[in-house]
């Protein structure tokens, strides 16, 4: 029996979708007693985005995620302590989602337990939140990969919406609607990371024509939508990439000039990268 249970872990660990998850809580502003009820919140968490069997077909992504919930106060609602938070979510590279405000009853020692059909605040948020960065991470191995995890997340959203814990659900629905509406920025994200694979496999002709994909795609964002939040944050997390990029790849320079445009919070690195004439 013990060698099952030891296997069953190591196979739920080994196809983990979240690999390195990082989760810090900050509690100044809760009393004593609160300080203490919430003080194995983030193991839970971790153990949370860890163990949930978020997909089959992404089994073994192991994204890192970084967690900060930031509690701003706790009420009594019935018989529950019901504490409101806000969270950012984030990979540390090119997804990081925010969450003014997550409400959810805890008591000490509660576990944060993944159902595909209950909804329940604080286990749902976090799923929420789980689905919307495996739809980012998917997008990038296939065009609009991540549409089933975003579907997902909306089936959520709209359970928060009809459920008594409301709060905070209307803008996690929006976010799933802007998410799905930026498909040329999706579209985008996949030929980077395609591109980068052509570069890998020192195939720089099929990596110049992912970059030219790539930057039609961001042209069709911002003609739209000017600096728009989550493109920007995709191009942050990988503008020195781009801006080391071989000089051999004929569209570097192209491409770079017009990012500094799109892009001027980064045109620092973008410069390095037209200074620069070879790596």
């Amino acid at each position: 029996m013990r060698s099952l249970v030891l296997t069953l872990i190591f196979v739920s660990l080994s196809n983990a979708q979240f690999g390195n998850v990082q989760v810090t809580l900050d509690a100044q502003r809760l009393k004593e007693n609160d300080r203490r009820t919430t003080s194995t919140l983030a193991n839970e968490v971790t153990s949370f985005f860890k163990v949930t069997p978020w997909d089959e077909e992404f089994s073994d992504l192991k994204v890192p995620l970084n967690v900060q919930i930031i509690f701003e106060g706790v009420a009594d609602k019935g018989s529950e302590r019901l504490y409101s938070a806000q969270c950012l979510f984030s990979t540390g590279i090119d997804q990081r989602y925010f969450a003014k405000l997550i409400q959810f009853p805890y008591a000490m020692g509660q576990s944060i337990v993944f159902s595909p059909v209950i909804f329940e605040p604080l286990a749902s948020a976090l799923e929420f939140y789980g689905y919307i960065v495996m739809a980012g991470e998917a997008d990038t191995y296939e065009q609009f990969g991540g549409t089933r995890f975003y579907e997902r997340a909306r089936e959520i959203a709209l359970r928060g919406l009809s459920s008594q814990y409301r709060r905070g659900w209307s803008e996690r629905l929006e976010l799933v609607n802007l998410m799905t509406k930026y498909r040329e920025t999706r579209l985008a994200k996949f030929h980077f990371y395609d591109a980068m694979a052509y570069i890998d496999e020192e195939d720089l002709k099929g990596a110049d024509e992912a970059f030219k994909e790539m930057m039609k795609n961001l042209e069709g964002t911002f003609s739209q939508f000017p600096r728009e939040h989550y493109s920007i944050i995709f191009l942050t997390g990988h503008a020195e990439e781009l801006s080391k990029l071989p000089a051999s790849i004929s569209s570097k320079k192209m491409m770079l000039k017009r990012l500094s445009e799109l892009d001027p919070d980064n045109k620092a690195k973008y410069q390095s990268g037209l200074d620069t004439k070879s790596r």
